[in-house]
C-alpha cells in the first residue's frame, strides 16, 4: 500500500492495561522519518508464541477485535490521539463481529507455520485490501514487499479507471482467515507481527473524509450487484434494463387465441352479408391477433419447438388472411431453417406442406417442383405417413390448375401412393387412391374415361369391406356419388345406386365442418406426426390418421338430393327431388353455417352452395320447357341472368353458356323459331374441329351438341332461307355423337339421322327409324320414343288404309299421352284425324278432332292452325295449315 495515501489516526489498544505508546521524536521539520509512524513492540496474548522485538520504520496496522481477548472490555478514555496526518494516512480494514470463542486453542497442540502468500485488491474506496488464503488453524508468515516496487506498481494500477471497479464475488474472500503467528524474516527486509480474526464482516458504515473526526475511521467495502456497476455506455444511476415477465409470453397467446375464435365465430355471419363495417371488425380482431404472435416472436426467447409451433400458426394466418408476400416468405423461411437445426422433423414437414400451398397461390409450377423434392426426401428417409400427405397435396393442386388441370400428372401420383399402400396393407389409404382416381377420370374427356371410372370404383369396393366406416371417413359416400355421377354421364340411370347414397346422407353423422380423417393402419405414431398443423390426426390407439376436406353434411344432402333427381328425369318423381334440393339450398343461402371459419374459407363453402343452386335453377328450367310450363321456365331464365354478374360467377363464358342455351330452349318452347335459330347459332355452341383431342365429352361440347341439334331440326325444312346448312351441320355432329359415351346423345343423333336423310330408299329410311325407335325404347325416353314413333306413323302409314295403320297411329296417341307434352299429343291426334277419316272411322275421327281443338288453344300462337287443317307433308312433317 502507498504511504503516502495512509489519511487515518492511528488507533490506540482497548484494554486499558496498555497505556498509548509515547510518540516518537519529531524532526525539525515536523515530519517523520521516511513517512511512516513508528509502533513501539506489544505483548502478545496467551497461547501464541511471543516474537522478539523488532524496531521498523513503516509499518501496517490491522486493529484487533475487542470480543477477540475475553479480558479486554474497556477502552481507555484519557489518552488522547494522535493527530491525524493529511500526508501520512493509515488504511484500517474493519473487524468482524465473529464469536468470541473462535480462537481460543489448547495450548498443547503444536502450531504449525505455513508461509502464506498475500494479494492486493483495491477496495472501494481507492485503497488496498489484503487478501489472505485460510490455512484452518495454521499460522501464515507476511513479508512487507520493496518499497520502490510496491509503490511504482501501485500507482500504476490506482491511475487506471478499471481498476476503481471490484466485483461482489471479491468480498467473500476476506469472510474466513485464521490468526497468522509473527516470526522472524530475513534481516535484509523488515517484518511485521500481524494477528487476524477467524472470520470477519463488513460494517454498515460508509468511509469518511479526512476533515471528519472519528475515534475508529474505517475503510467499507460495500457489496455491488453487476447490474450496479457502471459502464462507459450507460450512467451510474441509470436504472436497470427489467426483464420482461415469463408468463406475458402465455397471456399474449391466449389473447390470440380469444380474437382468433371470436373472429372465425362471426366469420359465416360476415360472408353471407359482407358489410363494410363488420369486415373492418374482423380485420381488427385478426390483424390484434397476429401482433400479439408477432410480439411473442420479437420480444421472447422460447424454446425451439414452441417458437416452431408458433412460426406455423403465425404463417397460416398470414397466408389465409392477408397478402403480405414478404413477410410470409419470411416467416416461413425461418420456421424451415430452424427446425433443421433442432431436427424438428414433424413441424419441418407441415412447413414445407404450407410452403408448398402458398406457393401454388402465385407460381403453379414452381410448387409442384418443391413437392417433387420433398417427396424424394421423405421417400429416402421412408417417412412413409408424409410421402402419402405430400403425394395427396400434389394431386389436390395438379386438379386445381386453371385453365388446363395435370390429370397425368394426378393419376402419376395416386398409382405411386395405391403402390405404397397395397406392399404396406393399408386398405383405406388404397381405398382413398381409387376413389380419387374414380373422380379423376370421370372430370376427364377421353373415350373411354367412363370405363377407367367404373374400374377404379370396382378397386376400391374390392377393400371397401375390409375397412370400416370410420376407417374411411366419408370416403364410401364419395364413391357412391362418383358412381351415381358415371351412371348419369352414361345415360344407364340406376335406381339402386341412387338409394345407396341417400341411405349414406342420411346416416351421415358425421362433423358439420366436412373434415373427416382417414386411417393409416400400418403407422406407428411417433414423433414424427407429433405436431402437423392439421395434416395428420392421432387415432385412440395412436396410429396416424390422414385428414381431408370434402362437402359439409348438409351439403351432402343437397348434393343426394340433386343426383337423385337427375337420375329420375323426366318422371314426375325427379322433378320432386329436385323442387327439395332447390329449397334446402334456398335456406342454408340465407342463414349463416354452424360451425366457425375465417372469412375465406365461408366465402368458398357459400360459393359452392350457390353453385348448386345455379344447377338447381337451370335444370329446373329445362323441366319447365320440357313441360312446356312457360311461367316458370321464364323464372327460372330471369333468376339465372340477374346471378350471372355476382360472384362466384362473374359472367364466365361456362354460366353465360348455360344462360344463353336456356334462353334459346325457352323461345323455341313459346314459338318464336327465329330468335332461337338466332341464339342456337351463336359462336358459344360452336363444335370443336373434327378430331380434336380431348372433345368428346366435355361440358361445353355436349352443350354445343344439343344446341346444333335443335338448330338442325329447325333447318330441316326445305323452305328455310339456311337449309343449305343442314349438311354441313350434320357432318359436323356425326364423328362426335356415333362414340359419344352419354347414350342419351347417341341416341338422339339416331333420331336426327333418320329425319335428316335425304336417301331415297324407303328400305334404308326404314332401318334408320327402326333402330332410332329402339335405341329410344332402350332407353326409357318417353320424348324419343314419341318423337321416333310420330315420324314413322307420319312417314310410312298416315296415308295408308289397312290394320297396320290403324295400329301405329293409336300407338302414337297412347305415347304422346304419356309423356304429356302438348305439342306431341296435338301432333299425335292430329295423325289420327287424317287415318281415321281414311279408313272410315269418323266417330274416332270427330273425337280426335275435338281432342286436337282442345290442345290447339294450349300451343303457343305460331304454333295454333287457323284454319282447324292439319297437313301431313312428303317428308314426314305434320303442317298445321289455315
Amino acid at each position: 500500500m502507498d504511504p503516502r495515501y495512509n489519511q487515518w489516526p492511528q488507533q490506540g489498544y482497548q484494554h486499558p492495561q496498555y497505556a498509548p505508546p509515547p510518540p516518537p521524536p519529531q524532526p525539525p521539520n515536523g515530519y517523520v522519518p521516511n513517512g511512516y509512524i513508528h509502533y513501539p513492540q506489544q505483548s502478545m496474548p496467551q497461547g501464541y508464541p511471543q516474537s522478539q522485538p523488532v524496531h521498523v520504520q513503516p509499518r501496517v496496522v490491522i486493529p484487533r477485535l475487542p470480543q477477540q481477548y475475553p479480558q479486554m472490555q474497556n477502552h481507555p478514555q484519557g489518552q488522547p490521539l494522535p493527530p491525524p496526518r493529511a500526508a501520512q494516512p493509515q488504511v484500517v480494514i474493519p473487524a468482524r463481529n465473529p464469536n468470541p470463542m473462535a480462537h481460543m486453542q489448547n495450548p498443547r497442540i503444536r502450531q504449525v507455520q505455513v508461509p502464506v502468500q498475500r494479494m492486493q485488491q483495491r477496495s472501494s474506496t481507492g485503497g488496498y485490501v489484503e487478501q489472505r488464503q485460510p490455512q484452518g488453524q495454521a499460522q501464515a508468515q507476511y513479508q512487507i514487499p520493496n518499497l520502490k516496487s510496491a509503490h511504482g506498481s501501485q500507482s500504476f494500477q490506482e491511475n487506471t479507471p478499471g481498476s476503481q471497479q471490484r466485483h461482489a464475488n471479491v468480498l467473500t474472500s476476506n469472510q474466513h482467515r485464521t490468526p497468522l503467528q509473527p516470526q522472524s524474516t530475513p534481516k535484509s527486509q523488515p517484518h511485521l507481527h500481524i494477528q487476524t480474526p477467524k472470520s470477519q464482516h463488513r460494517s454498515p458504515s460508509l468511509a469518511q473524509t479526512p476533515s471528519q473526526s472519528r475515534s475508529h475511521p474505517q475503510v467499507v467495502i460495500k457489496k455491488t450487484t453487476p447490474q450496479a456497476i457502471p459502464t462507459p455506455t450507460r450512467p451510474q444511476h441509470a436504472p436497470p434494463a427489467r426483464a420482461l415477465p415469463a408468463d406475458l409470453a402465455v397471456l399474449l397467446l391466449s389473447a390470440a387465441d380469444e380474437y382468433i375464435n371470436v373472429a372465425h365465430g362471426m366469420g359465416s355471419v360476415i360472408a353471407m352479408a359482407q358489410r363494410e363495417s363488420d369486415l373492418q371488425r374482423y380485420y381488427k380482431l385478426m390483424s390484434t391477433a397476429l401482433g400479439c404472435m408477432e410480439t411473442v416472436l420479437k420480444s421472447f426467447n422460447l424454446v425451439p419447438r414452441d417458437e416452431a409451433k408458433l412460426r406455423l400458426r403465425y404463417a397460416s394466418l398470414l397466408i389465409e388472411e392477408t397478402d403480405n408476400n414478404v413477410q410470409i416468405e419470411a416467416v416461413l423461411t425461418k420456421g424451415i431453417a430452424l427446425c433443421n437445426r433442432s431436427h424438428l422433423n414433424d413441424l419441418k414437414y407441415t412447413m414445407q406442406h404450407l410452403h408448398a400451398r402458398y406457393q401454388f397461390q402465385t407460381n403453379h409450377r414452381a410448387a409442384l417442383r418443391s413437392l417433387d423434392q420433398t417427396i424424394a426426401e421423405t421417400e429416402t428417409f421412408q417417412h412413409i405417413v408424409w410421402v402419402y400427405a405430400f403425394r395427396f397435396l400434389k394431386v389436390s393442386l395438379s386438379l386445381q390448375v386453371p385453365g388446363r388441370p395435370e390429370y397425368t400428372s394426378a393419376l402419376q401420383q395416386l398409382h405411386a401412393i395405391a403402390n405404397h399402400a397395397d406392399r404396406r396393407g393399408d386398405n383405406a389409404i388404397f381405398v382413398t387412391c381409387s376413389a380419387l382416381e374414380a373422380m379423376i377420370h370421370l372430370r376427364t374427356s377421353g373415350p373411354d374415361h367412363l370405363e377407367h371410372v367404373q374400374r377404379a370404383i370396382a378397386a376400391a369396393r374390392s377393400y371397401q369391406l375390409q375397412c370400416s366406416a370410420k376407417q374411411l371417413g366419408r370416403i364410401s359416400a364419395l364413391i357412391d356419388c362418383i358412381d351415381v355421377a358415371c351412371s348419369i354421364q352414361q345415360g344407364q340411370p340406376n335406381l339402386e345406386k341412387v338409394m345407396a347414397l341417400q341411405q349414406k346422407a342420411d346416416q351421415e353423422s358425421g362433423p358439420d365442418h366436412g373434415i373427416f380423417t382417414v386411417l393409416v393402419e400400418k403407422s406407428f405414431g411417433g414423433n414424427l406426426t407429433y405436431v402437423t398443423g392439421g395434416v395428420f390426426e392421432k387415432a385412440p390407439d395412436g396410429r396416424d390418421q390422414l385428414v381431408f376436406s370434402w362437402l359439409p353434411k348438409n351439403d351432402i344432402k343437397m348434393l343426394t338430393y340433386f343426383l337423385s333427381g337427375m337420375v329420375s328425369l323426366p318422371h314426375e318423381k325427379g322433378l320432386s327431388y329436385l323442387q327439395e334440393g332447390f329449397k334446402l339450398t334456398q335456406h342454408n343461402l340465407q342463414r349463416h353455417a354452424s360451425f366457425g371459419a375465417s372469412i375465406p374459407s365461408a366465402i368458398l363453402q357459400r360459393n359452392w352452395m350457390a353453385t348448386l343452386d345455379w344447377n338447381l335453377r337451370f335444370v329446373l328450367g329445362l323441366m319447365a320447357c320440357h313441360l312446356e310450363d312457360r311461367v316458370h321456365s321464364k323464372k327460372a331464365l330471369t333468376s339465372l341472368r340477374s346471378r350471372v354478374t355476382q360472384q362466384p360467377f362473374n359472367n364466365a363464358e361456362r354460366y353465360t353458356r348455360v344462360v344463353s342455351y336456356l334462353e334459346a330452349v325457352y323461345q323455341q318452347t313459346r314459338g318464336s323459331i327465329d330468335e332461337a335459330l338466332s341464339t342456337y347459332s351463336l359462336p358459344a355452341f360452336n363444335l370443336p374441329e373434327a378430331g380434336a383431342t380431348g372433345a368428346t365429352s366435355d361440358f361445353k361440347t355436349d352443350i354445343a351438341i344439343l344446341a346444333t341439334m335443335n338448330r338442325l331440326l329447325i333447318l330441316r325444312n326445305p323452305a328455310h332461307p339456311e337449309h343449305y346448312l343442314t349438311g354441313v351441320l350434320f357432318s359436323q355432329l356425326e364423328p362426335l355423337c356415333n362414340s359419344h359415351p352419354n347414350y342419351y346423345i347417341e341416341g338422339a343423333f339416331r333420331i336426327i339421322r333418320a329425319l335428316t336423310t335425304s336417301e331415297n330408299s324407303i328400305n334404308r329410311q326404314k332401318t334408320l327409324i327402326s333402330n332410332a325407335l329402339g335405341a329410344s325404347q332402350k332407353l326409357q325416353n318417353a320424348q324419343f320414343v314419341t318423337m321416333a314413333l310420330n315420324y314413322m306413323t307420319s312417314r310410312f302409314f298416315a296415308e295408308q288404309v289397312g290394320e297396320q295403320s290403324m295400329k301405329s297411329v293409336r300407338a302414337a296417341r297412347s305415347v304422346a299421352r304419356q309423356q304429356g307434352s302438348v305439342l306431341w299429343r296435338a301432333v299425335s291426334y292430329g295423325l289420327c284425324i287424317n287415318t281415321f277419316q281414311r279408313n272410315g272411322l269418323e266417330e274416332d275421327a270427330r273425337s280426335s278432332q275435338e281432342a286436337f281443338n282442345e290442345l290447339r288453344d294450349r300451343l303457343p300462337t305460331p304454333l295454333r292452325n287457323d284454319g282447324g287443317g292439319v297437313k301431313i307433308e312428303r317428308d314426314g312433317d305434320v303442317k298445321m295449315a289455315g
